[in-house]
Protein backbone atom coordinates (compact mmCIF):
# COMPACT_ATOMS: atom_id res chain seq x y z
CA UNK A 1 0.00 0.00 0.00
CA UNK A 2 3.02 2.43 0.36
CA UNK A 3 4.44 1.53 -2.65
CA UNK A 4 1.15 1.94 -4.00
CA UNK A 5 0.81 5.76 -2.51
CA UNK A 6 4.99 6.36 -2.99
CA UNK A 7 4.52 5.58 -6.90
CA UNK A 8 1.30 8.18 -7.22
CA UNK A 9 2.89 10.73 -5.45
CA UNK A 10 5.75 10.51 -7.77
CA UNK A 11 3.41 10.20 -10.94
CA UNK A 12 1.50 13.90 -9.62
CA UNK A 13 5.45 15.44 -8.87
CA UNK A 14 5.94 14.61 -12.34
CA UNK A 15 3.32 15.69 -13.77
CA UNK A 16 3.35 18.95 -12.15
CA UNK A 17 6.75 19.68 -12.99
CA UNK A 18 6.24 19.14 -16.66
CA UNK A 19 3.87 21.31 -17.27
CA UNK A 20 6.04 23.68 -15.34
CA UNK A 21 8.71 23.38 -17.59
CA UNK A 22 6.96 22.80 -21.46
CA UNK A 23 7.16 18.68 -20.37
CA UNK A 24 10.12 18.03 -22.64
CA UNK A 25 10.70 14.44 -24.11
CA UNK A 26 12.67 13.40 -20.98
CA UNK A 27 10.05 14.30 -18.50
CA UNK A 28 7.58 13.26 -20.67
CA UNK A 29 9.09 9.64 -20.61
CA UNK A 30 9.54 9.76 -16.89
CA UNK A 31 5.86 10.59 -16.69
CA UNK A 32 5.12 7.70 -18.73
CA UNK A 33 7.05 5.43 -16.58
CA UNK A 34 5.99 6.45 -13.49
CA UNK A 35 2.29 6.22 -14.67
CA UNK A 36 3.38 2.79 -15.93
CA UNK A 37 4.45 1.77 -12.30
CA UNK A 38 1.35 3.45 -10.72
CA UNK A 39 -1.12 1.47 -13.00
CA UNK A 40 0.80 -1.64 -12.20
CA UNK A 41 0.94 -1.38 -8.41
CA UNK A 42 -2.54 -0.20 -8.22
CA UNK A 43 -3.31 -3.27 -9.93
CA UNK A 44 -1.41 -5.47 -7.34
CA UNK A 45 -3.36 -3.37 -4.70
CA UNK A 46 -6.73 -3.91 -6.02
CA UNK A 47 -6.14 -7.79 -6.30
CA UNK A 48 -4.85 -7.35 -2.58
CA UNK A 49 -7.94 -5.44 -1.05
CA UNK A 50 -10.61 -8.14 -3.38
CA UNK A 51 -8.41 -11.01 -1.08
CA UNK A 52 -8.95 -9.06 1.99
CA UNK A 53 -12.61 -8.26 1.07
CA UNK A 54 -13.13 -12.13 0.75
CA UNK A 55 -11.34 -13.00 3.80
CA UNK A 56 -13.47 -10.38 5.85
CA UNK A 57 -16.49 -12.08 4.00
CA UNK A 58 -15.22 -15.21 5.07
CA UNK A 59 -14.94 -14.48 8.55
CA UNK A 60 -18.54 -12.64 8.71
CA UNK A 61 -19.73 -16.33 7.51
CA UNK A 62 -17.82 -18.31 10.10
CA UNK A 63 -18.97 -15.65 12.83
CA UNK A 64 -22.84 -16.22 12.01
CA UNK A 65 -22.36 -19.72 12.17
CA UNK A 66 -20.99 -19.89 15.11
CA UNK A 67 -23.36 -17.24 16.95
CA UNK A 68 -26.08 -19.71 17.76
CA UNK A 69 -23.60 -21.51 19.26
CA UNK A 70 -22.17 -18.99 21.10
CA UNK A 71 -26.36 -18.23 22.33
CA UNK A 72 -26.88 -21.31 23.38
CA UNK A 73 -23.99 -21.54 25.53
CA UNK A 74 -24.85 -18.60 27.05
CA UNK A 75 -28.38 -19.51 27.84
CA UNK A 76 -29.69 -21.82 30.24
CA UNK A 77 -26.77 -24.01 31.86
CA UNK A 78 -27.49 -26.86 34.69
CA UNK A 79 -25.28 -25.19 37.79
CA UNK A 80 -25.66 -28.14 40.88
CA UNK A 81 -28.06 -29.99 39.02
CA UNK A 82 -30.33 -32.84 41.50
CA UNK A 83 -32.68 -35.55 40.64
CA UNK A 84 -35.29 -36.39 43.36
CA UNK A 85 -36.14 -39.75 43.79
CA UNK A 86 -39.43 -39.13 46.12
CA UNK A 87 -39.13 -42.78 47.66
CA UNK A 88 -36.19 -45.09 49.34
CA UNK A 89 -33.51 -46.12 47.51
CA UNK A 90 -33.92 -49.22 45.25
CA UNK A 91 -37.71 -48.59 44.01
CA UNK A 92 -38.61 -47.56 40.59
CA UNK A 93 -38.13 -43.73 41.07
CA UNK A 94 -34.73 -44.56 42.53
CA UNK A 95 -33.80 -46.39 39.22
CA UNK A 96 -35.00 -43.16 36.80
CA UNK A 97 -32.94 -40.83 38.95
CA UNK A 98 -29.57 -42.98 39.36
CA UNK A 99 -29.66 -44.37 35.62
CA UNK A 100 -31.11 -41.32 32.97
CA UNK A 101 -28.75 -39.31 36.16
CA UNK A 102 -25.47 -41.08 35.69
CA UNK A 103 -25.82 -40.90 31.85
CA UNK A 104 -26.24 -37.03 31.71
CA UNK A 105 -23.20 -37.05 32.97
CA UNK A 106 -21.79 -39.71 31.06
CA UNK A 107 -23.14 -37.63 27.83
CA UNK A 108 -21.50 -34.68 28.73
CA UNK A 109 -24.86 -32.96 29.66
CA UNK A 110 -23.97 -31.88 33.25
CA UNK A 111 -21.22 -32.15 35.53
CA UNK A 112 -22.18 -34.50 38.75
CA UNK A 113 -25.90 -34.82 38.98
CA UNK A 114 -26.74 -35.29 43.30
CA UNK A 115 -29.20 -37.95 43.66
CA UNK A 116 -31.84 -37.27 46.58
CA UNK A 117 -34.08 -40.07 48.27
CA UNK A 118 -37.10 -38.33 49.92
CA UNK A 119 -39.35 -40.83 50.51
CA UNK A 120 -42.73 -40.51 52.80
CA UNK A 121 -46.50 -40.29 51.48
CA UNK A 122 -46.11 -41.50 48.51
CA UNK A 123 -44.01 -38.91 47.13
CA UNK A 124 -46.19 -36.62 48.71
CA UNK A 125 -43.60 -35.72 51.31
CA UNK A 126 -41.31 -34.59 48.12
CA UNK A 127 -43.99 -32.68 45.88
CA UNK A 128 -44.93 -30.71 48.68
CA UNK A 129 -41.19 -29.73 49.67
CA UNK A 130 -40.55 -28.39 46.05
CA UNK A 131 -43.76 -27.13 45.46
CA UNK A 132 -43.26 -24.61 49.14
CA UNK A 133 -39.25 -24.06 48.99
CA UNK A 134 -38.11 -25.34 45.34
CA UNK A 135 -40.84 -24.16 42.89
CA UNK A 136 -38.40 -22.16 40.38
CA UNK A 137 -35.21 -24.03 40.75
CA UNK A 138 -33.98 -24.86 37.37
CA UNK A 139 -31.88 -27.25 38.58
CA UNK A 140 -34.10 -29.87 39.91
CA UNK A 141 -35.95 -32.50 38.46
CA UNK A 142 -37.97 -35.11 39.64
CA UNK A 143 -38.59 -38.88 38.71
CA UNK A 144 -41.90 -40.03 37.60
CA UNK A 145 -44.13 -42.69 36.79
CA UNK A 146 -47.44 -43.66 36.26
CA UNK A 147 -47.24 -43.60 40.61
CA UNK A 148 -46.89 -39.91 40.13
CA UNK A 149 -50.12 -39.57 37.98
CA UNK A 150 -52.17 -41.50 40.19
CA UNK A 151 -51.43 -39.83 43.34
CA UNK A 152 -52.42 -36.44 41.50
CA UNK A 153 -55.55 -38.10 39.96
CA UNK A 154 -56.75 -39.14 43.62
CA UNK A 155 -56.18 -36.03 45.37
CA UNK A 156 -53.46 -36.86 47.72
CA UNK A 157 -51.01 -34.72 46.99
CA UNK A 158 -52.89 -32.39 49.11
CA UNK A 159 -53.13 -28.75 47.45
CA UNK A 160 -51.32 -29.79 44.68
CA UNK A 161 -52.10 -30.61 41.03
CA UNK A 162 -50.32 -31.92 38.09
CA UNK A 163 -50.61 -28.78 35.95
CA UNK A 164 -48.51 -27.08 38.69
CA UNK A 165 -45.65 -29.27 37.69
CA UNK A 166 -43.44 -29.01 34.06
CA UNK A 167 -43.39 -32.45 32.60
CA UNK A 168 -40.28 -33.12 30.74
CA UNK A 169 -40.41 -36.79 29.11
CA UNK A 170 -40.86 -40.14 29.36
CA UNK A 171 -38.08 -43.02 28.15
CA UNK A 172 -38.69 -46.16 28.47
CA UNK A 173 -41.88 -48.66 29.44
CA UNK A 174 -41.68 -51.05 32.84
CA UNK A 175 -44.42 -53.56 33.16
CA UNK A 176 -45.56 -54.89 36.63
CA UNK A 177 -44.65 -57.80 37.80
CA UNK A 178 -45.86 -60.15 40.68
CA UNK A 179 -43.58 -61.43 42.98
CA UNK A 180 -43.05 -63.92 45.67
CA UNK A 181 -39.63 -65.22 47.71
CA UNK A 182 -37.90 -68.06 45.27
CA UNK A 183 -38.88 -70.70 48.10
CA UNK A 184 -42.30 -69.33 48.67
CA UNK A 185 -45.25 -72.10 48.34
CA UNK A 186 -46.75 -70.47 45.20
CA UNK A 187 -44.82 -71.82 42.59
CA UNK A 188 -47.03 -70.02 39.28
CA UNK A 189 -49.19 -67.28 39.23
CA UNK A 190 -52.60 -70.11 38.74
CA UNK A 191 -51.37 -71.17 42.23
CA UNK A 192 -51.83 -67.41 43.41
CA UNK A 193 -54.80 -67.16 41.82
CA UNK A 194 -56.54 -70.09 43.07
CA UNK A 195 -55.61 -69.38 46.70
CA UNK A 196 -56.66 -65.85 46.59
CA UNK A 197 -59.91 -67.13 45.14
CA UNK A 198 -60.46 -69.62 47.58
CA UNK A 199 -59.82 -67.06 50.80
CA UNK A 200 -58.99 -63.85 49.98
CA UNK A 201 -57.58 -62.50 52.93
CA UNK A 202 -55.22 -65.83 53.50
CA UNK A 203 -52.77 -64.19 51.06
CA UNK A 204 -51.27 -61.09 51.92
CA UNK A 205 -49.99 -58.30 49.35
CA UNK A 206 -48.15 -55.74 49.78
CA UNK A 207 -45.33 -53.48 47.39
CA UNK A 208 -43.60 -49.69 47.34
CA UNK A 209 -46.85 -47.28 47.50
CA UNK A 210 -50.03 -46.55 49.99
CA UNK A 211 -53.46 -48.09 49.41
CA UNK A 212 -54.50 -47.11 45.98
CA UNK A 213 -50.94 -46.02 44.99
CA UNK A 214 -49.43 -48.06 41.59
CA UNK A 215 -48.15 -51.34 43.08
CA UNK A 216 -51.91 -51.74 45.06
CA UNK A 217 -53.31 -49.99 41.46
CA UNK A 218 -51.97 -53.88 40.43
CA UNK A 219 -54.09 -55.77 42.74
CA UNK A 220 -57.35 -53.72 42.42
CA UNK A 221 -57.44 -53.82 38.50
CA UNK A 222 -56.73 -58.17 39.23
CA UNK A 223 -59.24 -58.46 41.77
CA UNK A 224 -61.67 -56.16 39.41
CA UNK A 225 -61.15 -58.67 36.32
CA UNK A 226 -61.41 -62.10 38.93
CA UNK A 227 -64.81 -60.78 40.77
CA UNK A 228 -63.44 -60.45 44.27
CA UNK A 229 -63.61 -57.09 46.58
CA UNK A 230 -60.39 -55.64 46.91
CA UNK A 231 -60.92 -54.85 50.45
CA UNK A 232 -60.80 -58.45 51.20
CA UNK A 233 -57.10 -58.46 50.09
CA UNK A 234 -54.75 -57.48 52.74
CA UNK A 235 -52.54 -55.04 51.79
CA UNK A 236 -49.20 -53.64 53.50
CA UNK A 237 -47.65 -50.24 51.81
CA UNK A 238 -44.02 -49.73 52.15
CA UNK A 239 -42.00 -46.46 50.83
CA UNK A 240 -40.89 -47.66 47.28
CA UNK A 241 -40.18 -50.99 45.68
CA UNK A 242 -36.66 -51.63 47.67
CA UNK A 243 -38.25 -51.75 51.51
CA UNK A 244 -41.30 -53.89 49.74
CA UNK A 245 -38.79 -55.99 48.44
CA UNK A 246 -36.70 -56.51 51.99
CA UNK A 247 -40.60 -57.06 53.67
CA UNK A 248 -41.18 -59.70 51.20
CA UNK A 249 -38.10 -61.76 51.71
CA UNK A 250 -38.36 -61.06 55.57
CA UNK A 251 -41.55 -62.59 55.39
CA UNK A 252 -43.57 -59.39 56.26
CA UNK A 253 -45.76 -60.20 53.05
CA UNK A 254 -46.23 -63.27 50.97
CA UNK A 255 -46.74 -61.49 47.60
CA UNK A 256 -45.30 -58.31 46.14
CA UNK A 257 -46.66 -56.40 43.19
CA UNK A 258 -43.08 -54.59 41.92
CA UNK A 259 -41.82 -53.46 38.63
CA UNK A 260 -39.31 -55.25 36.08
CA UNK A 261 -36.79 -52.77 36.54
CA UNK A 262 -36.95 -53.01 40.60
CA UNK A 263 -36.37 -57.17 40.21
CA UNK A 264 -34.93 -58.05 37.30
CA UNK A 265 -31.67 -60.23 38.09
CA UNK A 266 -32.70 -60.79 42.03
CA UNK A 267 -32.43 -64.21 42.46
CA UNK A 268 -33.76 -64.08 45.71
CA UNK A 269 -37.12 -63.64 44.01
CA UNK A 270 -39.64 -66.12 42.10
CA UNK A 271 -41.36 -63.77 39.47
CA UNK A 272 -44.58 -65.20 38.88
CA UNK A 273 -45.66 -63.21 35.81
CA UNK A 274 -45.13 -59.84 34.22
CA UNK A 275 -48.33 -57.60 33.38
CA UNK A 276 -47.93 -56.92 29.99
CA UNK A 277 -48.90 -58.41 26.68
CA UNK A 278 -45.73 -59.47 25.06
CA UNK A 279 -42.47 -60.76 27.42
CA UNK A 280 -39.71 -58.42 28.18
CA UNK A 281 -36.14 -58.48 27.92
CA UNK A 282 -34.07 -59.99 30.36
CA UNK A 283 -37.11 -61.97 31.55
CA UNK A 284 -38.11 -64.00 28.93
CA UNK A 285 -38.53 -66.96 30.93
CA UNK A 286 -41.07 -65.62 32.69
CA UNK A 287 -45.19 -65.64 30.96
CA UNK A 288 -46.90 -62.52 30.99
CA UNK A 289 -50.51 -62.05 32.24
CA UNK A 290 -51.97 -61.87 28.92
CA UNK A 291 -50.60 -65.95 28.04
CA UNK A 292 -52.30 -67.08 30.93
CA UNK A 293 -55.32 -65.67 29.89
CA UNK A 294 -56.06 -62.41 32.04
CA UNK A 295 -56.82 -59.30 31.15
CA UNK A 296 -55.45 -57.03 33.54
CA UNK A 297 -51.32 -55.27 32.01
CA UNK A 298 -49.94 -52.46 33.73
CA UNK A 299 -47.44 -50.59 31.81
CA UNK A 300 -44.65 -48.06 33.25
CA UNK A 301 -43.36 -45.07 31.80
CA UNK A 302 -40.40 -44.16 33.46
CA UNK A 303 -39.85 -40.34 33.42
CA UNK A 304 -39.12 -36.85 34.70
CA UNK A 305 -40.66 -33.85 35.43
CA UNK A 306 -39.69 -30.21 36.88
CA UNK A 307 -41.18 -27.70 39.53
CA UNK A 308 -43.97 -25.67 38.03
CA UNK A 309 -41.58 -21.91 38.47
CA UNK A 310 -38.92 -23.76 35.75
CA UNK A 311 -37.36 -21.11 33.03
CA UNK A 312 -38.46 -21.99 29.47
CA UNK A 313 -34.37 -22.54 28.98
CA UNK A 314 -34.00 -24.51 31.73
CA UNK A 315 -37.03 -26.60 30.60
CA UNK A 316 -36.28 -26.39 26.79
CA UNK A 317 -32.51 -27.72 28.03
CA UNK A 318 -34.14 -30.66 30.11
CA UNK A 319 -35.98 -31.74 27.21
CA UNK A 320 -33.11 -31.78 25.11
CA UNK A 321 -30.62 -33.88 27.63
CA UNK A 322 -33.53 -36.17 28.37
CA UNK A 323 -33.66 -36.75 24.42
CA UNK A 324 -30.08 -37.37 23.86
CA UNK A 325 -30.31 -39.78 26.45
CA UNK A 326 -32.92 -41.91 24.95
CA UNK A 327 -31.13 -41.70 21.90
CA UNK A 328 -27.82 -42.82 22.84
CA UNK A 329 -26.67 -46.58 22.72
CA UNK A 330 -25.89 -45.94 26.16
CA UNK A 331 -29.50 -46.04 27.36
CA UNK A 332 -30.68 -48.63 25.09
CA UNK A 333 -27.86 -50.40 26.76
CA UNK A 334 -28.94 -49.82 30.00
CA UNK A 335 -32.64 -50.33 28.67
CA UNK A 336 -32.12 -54.05 27.85
CA UNK A 337 -30.47 -54.70 30.93
CA UNK A 338 -33.90 -53.66 33.30
CA UNK A 339 -36.08 -55.26 30.64
CA UNK A 340 -37.92 -51.45 29.49
CA UNK A 341 -38.84 -51.54 25.96
CA UNK A 342 -38.67 -48.29 24.18
CA UNK A 343 -40.54 -45.30 24.54
CA UNK A 344 -40.14 -41.23 23.61
CA UNK A 345 -42.11 -38.57 25.01
CA UNK A 346 -40.65 -35.46 25.07
CA UNK A 347 -41.69 -32.16 25.85
CA UNK A 348 -45.06 -30.66 25.10
CA UNK A 349 -46.12 -34.40 23.58
CA UNK A 350 -45.39 -35.56 27.49
CA UNK A 351 -46.93 -32.77 28.98
CA UNK A 352 -50.20 -33.11 27.52
CA UNK A 353 -50.31 -37.17 27.83
CA UNK A 354 -49.40 -37.38 31.42
CA UNK A 355 -52.44 -34.38 32.31
CA UNK A 356 -54.54 -37.33 30.21
CA UNK A 357 -53.09 -39.99 32.28
CA UNK A 358 -54.17 -37.86 35.58
CA UNK A 359 -57.76 -37.68 34.18
CA UNK A 360 -58.10 -41.44 32.82
CA UNK A 361 -56.36 -42.69 36.64
CA UNK A 362 -59.48 -40.74 38.17
CA UNK A 363 -62.01 -42.25 36.60
CA UNK A 364 -60.42 -45.63 37.12
CA UNK A 365 -59.94 -44.93 41.09
CA UNK A 366 -63.47 -43.43 41.43
CA UNK A 367 -65.29 -47.12 41.64
CA UNK A 368 -63.12 -47.59 44.14
CA UNK A 369 -63.67 -44.59 46.37
CA UNK A 370 -59.86 -43.39 45.84
CA UNK A 371 -60.48 -39.88 44.96
CA UNK A 372 -59.73 -37.76 48.00
CA UNK A 373 -62.50 -35.09 48.38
Amino acid sequence: MKKWIRALALLFALTMVAAACGADDAVEDAVDEATEAAEEVAEEAEEAAEEVTEEAEEAMEEEEEEAPAEEEAAGYAPGSPECVAPADAGGGWDFTCRSIGQLFEDLGLTSNVVVTNQPGGGGGVAFADVAANRADNSDLVIAASPATAIRFAQKQYTGLEADQFRWIGAIGADFGVVAVPADSEFETFDQLIEAVQADPASVVFGGGSPVGGQDHFKVLLLSQELGIDPAAIPWVAYDGGGEAQSALLGGEIQVATLDVSETIGNEDLRILTVMAEDRVPGMDDVPTTTELGYETIFPIWRGLLAPGGMSDEAYDFWVDALGQVEASPEWAAAREENGLSPLRLLGDDFQGFALQAVTDFRTLSEPFGLVAE
